[in-house]
């Protein structure tokens, strides 16, 4: 799996993104902490991490276009220089005591904005820069170094950070931004993408969209993560820490070891994957492991004491990161390059969609019915079109006729079984 680091431009990528992850860790459980104790309302924070996900999903069809046009890699540098200055001056308004919550809802608005732009670049970068062959390698690398570092070591000293200063904490943050900025500096400059010079912008959002619509193993993935991700996996974030903070009384710095349990959990789980051959039945693997991570969430309904809390990341976080690995890798393989960044975020947006409107409805349905009621119907709603696609032929029919490719094959780069069935 650790082969990626011995080619220059994808080792860069990775360690500045790890870096930035970690800063990321660090600040996720300081603004939750300080959410939590500002407003003491778990729908406000539901609203402070909607206003985040609200822009990121309304700009993510325009930021695929643009991304499909312009330099991935310029991209990515300019949009990680300008959160470097947003976190670094919300940092400057907590340490002089002005910082307000109003202000932290218009960051996390600012930082979708921009949020935007860098995912589908993201995506769309990895297979100009990394050969076929080790597409997986390299997506398990980039998702290990993001839940180890940043869903371990961020949101263990996160924990500690937040209880003595948030401003050090969200200092850090700003700092791990500029470290990922010149880390893409670094880098080789990548070519723009070739586009059309008589087609606008909505047209190759256009195009992106029906390549979408008439490929059946995306679109029924991607109608399925909509909701799964509204009810059960984004909202486990703040659902977490709520259940620990205000039905349980536990002690603050419970919320990281929490999140890093989440991130123990998660680097596990890619390491699993990253070491694995590719499955045959990538669409089949992949449901399976996400609906196992729905099953974990159940737990949080019924929990009495922390330690069944903690349960909670250790079954999701592997399940969750085993199944995104092998989708991301099925992207960038089955999908043109041409496409691949409108493709991406389309991806991102409709399976984003409706998170908003989730994280904000999270905390109102939790306080009228309950966490226990809230996902155990959550987890029944979104269960059944998982059970669907296992047992769709139309939706498995991109992995018919592969075969499994073993560990020499990947090795050598000998992929001869990878489908090549019409998209």
């Amino acid at each position: 799996m650790f082969r990626i680091f011995r080619h220059r431009e994808p080792a860069l990528l990775i360690s500045g993104q790890a870096i930035s992850s970690f800063g990321d860790g660090v600040a996720n459980v300081a603004l939750t902490i300080l959410v939590i104790e500002t407003t003491h309302s778990a729908s406000k924070l539901g609203f402070y991490a909607a206003a985040r996900m609200i822009p990121l999903v309304a700009f993510l069809l325009v930021g695929g276009a643009i991304v499909d046009r312009l330099s991935r890699r310029t991209l990515m540098l300019i949009s990680d220089s300008v959160r470097a200055l947003l976190v670094s001056g919300v940092a400057v308004l907590s340490a002089v005591g002005q910082l307000h919550y109003w202000e932290l809802i218009l960051m996390a608005a600012l930082f979708g904005a921009f949020d935007s732009v860098f995912v589908p670049a993201t995506s769309a970068l990895v297979p100009e820069i990394v050969p076929d062959d080790l597409l997986q390698s390299m997506n398990a690398v980039r998702s290990l170094s993001s839940s180890f570092v940043g869903g371990v070591l961020g949101p263990a000293l996160g924990g500690v950070l937040a209880a003595w200063s948030t401003s050090l904490a969200l200092g850090v943050d700003g700092i791990t931004f500029a470290v990922s900025a010149s880390a893409l500096l670094l880098m080789r400059a990548t070519p723009r993408s070739a586009k059309s010079a008589d087609s606008s912008i909505l047209q190759e959002i256009a195009q992106g969209i029906r390549f979408v619509c008439r490929t059946t193993w995306i679109w029924t993935t991607l109608a399925a993560c909509a909701f799964g991700n509204a009810l059960i996996f984004n909202t486990s974030s703040i659902l977490t820490p709520y259940v620990l903070l205000h039905n349980l009384h536990a002690a603050k710095f419970t919320v990281g070891v929490a999140f890093a349990l989440s991130g123990v959990a998660g680097t596990i789980g890619t390491v699993i994957v990253g070491s694995m051959p590719t499955p045959r039945r990538r669409i089949r693997v992949m449901w399976t492991s996400w609906l196992v991570s729905m099953g974990g969430a159940l737990i949080l309904a019924v929990a009495t004491n922390m330690w069944e809390v903690f349960l909670v990341p250790l079954i999701m976080s592997p399940t969750i990161m085993l199944g995104n690995v092998i989708w991301e890798s099925m992207l960038q393989r089955e999908v043109p390059r041409e496409l691949l960044g409108r493709v991406s975020s389309v991806d991102w947006f409709v399976s984003l969609g409706l998170s908003p409107i989730g994280l904000a409805a999270a905390g109102v349905l939790v306080a009228s019915v309950g966490v226990r009621n809230y996902l155990f119907a959550s987890v029944a709603f979104c269960a059944i079109p998982g059970f669907m696609i296992l047992m769709s032929r139309r939706a498995n029919a991109i992995d018919t006729g592969r075969r499994k490719i073993t560990k020499v094959e990947q090795e050598t780069g000998s992929t001869d079984g990878r489908s090549e069935a019409p998209r």
